[in-house]
């Protein structure tokens, strides 16, 4: 017994301990005699034995995270898949909704704008919420948030009189994905190994993108405006069912994080020093910057495309302005699974920005002229192309700001994160109103002065990029910061 006491630790001991690379587990516990205990063998397993008992098997670290952490990725992406559904509903039918509400396209787009209003006022509540609880319970507020705000959308759904309670349930919705955008790259660095990280991340991001692609079909084949006083409240109370499931789902299946997680070791600043410390970082924030407009533009782009489309081509169906935006993102989705698979081998962040950042401003170019000459075919193209450049933008620079402020910052991806997303929510917000103030509806093409600028940012958004610089190499860092996590004890 001794000797059996001096060779291994107790189970509580080891979850105590600093080590961050293993998830030790109590794998089996009786209140009498048959303590369970673990002792780390190597960088890939555990001995456990019972401490009354010379018995011991070998349980590889693997084996305990493998299946759990897809599972966790796999619940939180269907939150994250929801948020965007409900996020991109009324802008496909913008019209449609317009005559049911009897509102201006200012109420109607304002619906989407509330997601990037509420975005940087509740970032650093919503930071302090996750530093206190842990990221379980801070997806778990946003599903339950998600699922209350479907409810009032529903009950807002009968007609003008209930728009503002809509508006209320919306608002509820987009203070959800305070809680849901900033997640995947935290989850992916506490759940995935190197060399999986990158691909997680873009798991995480394309479920979000997979969510508007969806809303872009959803809204305008479900939705039809002879019998809009009937398919809207129908339509609304579908998502409100799905949306509760989603959170009996992230209950059951959202499990706390592991010890693969460095925040809890290595964060020892307050939510607001964190902060500061990002902001006054003057690579982060170039990056930052350039990221806040070009995806910025894309958000705005998201949001006008039925202002931009209709009047161009004379449309009188609202349902093909849905199929071009499922396209754009559909093409974004598979550029997010990419460049995540292509930077998890090469490591090549700098370069892979900078042609996505080109490719955008290209491709918003020819969108522009596509309209001009009224050529369907080629905006269709032209959209495909800057929904792969625009996407695939977001996991990349999700992992590549900590790398770049490595040297002269902790890590927190949480808060790095959360300060990206920001900086896109509001430039979005001030585009999309210079669109709208921009837009001339006594020439066919209304919104020619809006697509120039917008065009105008994203070569902004290169210069700002190529002004980024690193001061490690991009593998190096990964490399170091893995191995520093398997010398940890």
């Amino acid at each position: 017994m001794a000797t059996s006491s001096s060779i291994v630790a107790n189970v509580t001991e080891v979850i105590n301990s600093t080590s961050r690379l293993y998830d030790y587990e109590r794998v089996g516990e009786n209140p009498g005699d048959h303590t369970i205990v673990v002792e780390k063998m190597s960088s890939k397993s555990l001995l456990i034995t019972p401490s009354n008992t010379q018995e011991s098997r070998t349980v590889s670290i693997d084996n305990i995270t493998s299946k759990r952490k897809w599972i966790v990725l796999a619940s939180f992406s269907i939150l994250s898949f929801s948020n965007a559904v409900l996020w991109i509903t009324f802008g496909p039918c913008l019209y449609i909704f317009m005559d049911h509400y009897n509102r201006t396209p200012f109420y109607i787009n304002a619906l989407a704008t509330v997601y990037l209003v509420a975005y940087p006022i509740l970032l650093i509540p919503v930071l302090k919420i996750f530093d206190k609880w842990g990221l379980r319970q801070g997806v778990l507020i946003g599903a339950f948030l998600n699922a209350f705000g479907t409810f009032l959308r529903f009950l807002g759904s009968f007609g003008p009189s209930g728009f503002w309670v809509l508006f209320l349930g919306q608002t509820i919705a987009a203070i959800s994905g305070v809680f849901i955008l900033g997640v995947p790259p935290k989850l992916a660095n506490t759940w995935f190994k190197f060399g999986e990280q990158n691909f997680a991340t873009g798991i995480g991001v394309t479920a979000n993108n997979a969510g508007i692609a969806v809303g872009f079909l959803l809204s305008p084949w479900f939705i039809k405006k002879e019998t809009a006083a009937n398919d809207i409240p129908t339509f609304l109370l579908i998502q409100f069912g799905v949306c509760s499931i989603i959170y009996l789902i992230c209950v059951a299946t959202f499990t706390s994080e592991t010890k693969l997680s460095r925040s809890h070791v290595k964060k020892t600043l307050t939510t607001f020093s964190t902060i500061n410390a990002f902001c006054s970082d003057k690579a982060f924030m170039l990056l930052a910057t350039s990221y806040g407009l070009t995806v910025g533009a894309s958000f705005a782009l998201s949001t006008l495309l039925a202002q931009i489309l209709v009047p161009v081509f004379k449309m009188q169906d609202e349902s093909q302005v849905g199929y071009l935006g499922f396209l754009n993102v559909v093409a974004g989705m598979v550029g997010s699974v990419l460049i995540g698979v292509y930077l998890d081998r090469t490591f090549a962040y700098k370069r892979s920005c900078r042609i996505l950042y080109i490719t955008a401003f290209l491709s918003l170019g020819a969108f522009t002229l596509s309209l001009k000459i009224k050529n369907i075919f080629f905006v269709t193209v032209s959209c495909i192309f800057y929904g792969i450049a625009t996407f695939a933008i977001t996991p990349a620079l999700f992992q590549y700001a900590p790398i770049i402020t490595s040297s002269r910052l902790i890590e927190d991806e949480i808060t790095s994160t959360g300060i990206l997303n920001s900086m896109v929510q509001i430039w979005a917000i001030i585009i999309i109103a210079m669109m709208d103030m921009t837009e001339n509806n006594n020439q066919e093409f209304t919104m020619e002065l809006p697509c120039l600028l917008l065009f105008a940012i994203a070569f902004i958004g290169i210069i700002l990029i190529w002004l980024v610089k690193e001061d490690h190499n991009a593998k190096e860092v990964k490399e170091r910061e893995t191995q520093h996590l398997m010398n940890r004890e």
